[in-house]
């Protein structure tokens, strides 16, 4: 797929667009002047390793309880001994475990459910975990498409379910106003690969055979989500929702793809670490407030300039002029989750699908 023009940009250049994401300037909030997080609480999903790893060991070091999500049991305990003997904090959090796979929907109301029962409060929901370069043929239990599945259908089953209780969490007392959010993971291939729009809504439930455009796109879909959570439901509830592209890491992400996909960009790749720093600045800053909800991040702390003009229109619904894309994708990313919102809607599914072989 071709570089999308400069005209695209209406702010800036496009090669200086991936310039200052590969080159950018200094974090300016990471474990060095991360206040006392003593009190909170936050979930990571796909914290056993690469960005999600160092964001658990930043958070726990600052003192906050941090839940992580994620499917492997025995790779959670290797991170886990790792941060707890490397640790140096003399006042740090707490690290636990909830079971999540993001390849199987029927998973997630039961981790939700698992959280709600030890935990009455949530700070900040850090959507984390992804995958790309992932076969044509690999789907998920579901029959999803691998990347929107788990990057992005998953998610924000997860988001919806949660919501609650983000929002319970905004208007306790003595809760900073401002600081309850939720963090989703998008990358530079948005504007990089993207189709036009962002996502091409004829293919979601008729997939293409350009796995790299699956991974754009469902980036892309990362933030029409946080742009719709936010539209929909963030100035009454006080929850920011927002978007970042973490940066260009040297991460286990695309242990998928073929190594001669990414080499030439390998030596440009940063540390997991910068990664994890642009999400602390998304989930704690302070200089973020809820005007700025929807708003996309870039490395290693800051907003975008100016992204692709035919995304920012897919964001705006068809009454203010855009094409309505990310109303559309949440349109079909609920109707795809509906059954999995709870525990009696699974089973009422599955009784409705027996019903209708018995028939057959």
């Amino acid at each position: 797929m071709p570089a999308p023009k400069t005209k695209d940009f209406p702010n800036c250049s496009y090669l200086w667009l991936l310039y200052t994401q590969f080159f950018p300037p200094k974090a300016p909030l990471t474990e060095a002047n991360l206040p006392s997080l003593h009190g909170k609480v936050f979930i990571v999903t796909g914290g056993n390793s690469g960005i999600g790893a160092q964001l658990l060991r930043i958070l726990y070091e600052a003192g906050g309880t941090v839940w992580v999500m994620t499917r492997d049991y025995d790779k959670y305990l290797t991170v886990l001994h790792d941060v707890l003997a490397a640790s140096t904090s003399k006042n740090p959090g707490k690290i636990e475990f909830m079971h999540l796979d993001l390849a199987d929907l029927s998973t997630v109301c039961t981790a939700v459910n698992f959280f709600l029962e030890r935990e009455s409060r949530l700070d900040v929901l850090f959507n984390n975990a992804g995958v790309g370069g992932m076969p044509i043929e690999r789907r998920t239990e579901q029959g999803l498409e691998s990347h929107f599945g788990i990057n992005v259908v998953g998610h924000f089953l997860l988001t919806k379910l949660l919501w609650p209780t983000l929002a319970k969490t905004a208007k306790m007392e003595g809760v900073a106003r401002n600081s309850v959010r939720v963090v989703w993971t998008a990358s530079i291939m948005v504007e990089m690969m993207a189709p036009e729009g962002g996502i091409d809504l004829s293919q979601l439930d008729n997939w293409s055979k350009d796995r790299n455009e699956h991974y754009s796109a469902s980036k892309a879909g990362a933030w029409f989500l946080a742009y719709e959570f936010h539209r929909r439901f963030g100035a009454d509830s006080g929850v920011i929702s927002v978007a970042q592209n973490p940066g260009s890491l040297r991460t286990n992400v695309w242990r998928n793809a073929h190594w001669y996909e990414y080499a030439f960009l390998w030596p440009f790749f940063s540390r997991a670490v910068d990664g994890a720093h642009t999400n602390l600045w998304c989930g704690l800053s302070p200089e973020i407030t809820i005007e700025d909800g929807g708003k996309y991040a870039i490395p290693w702390g800051r907003w975008h300039p100016g992204q692709r003009s035919d995304i920012v229109r897919g964001l705006k619904g068809k009454d203010v002029g855009g094409t309505g894309v990310a109303e559309e994708f949440w349109d079909w990313c609920e109707e795809t989750t509906r059954e999995f919102e709870s525990v009696e809607s699974m089973i009422e599914a599955s009784d409705a699908r027996w019903q209708a072989t018995k028939k057959e």
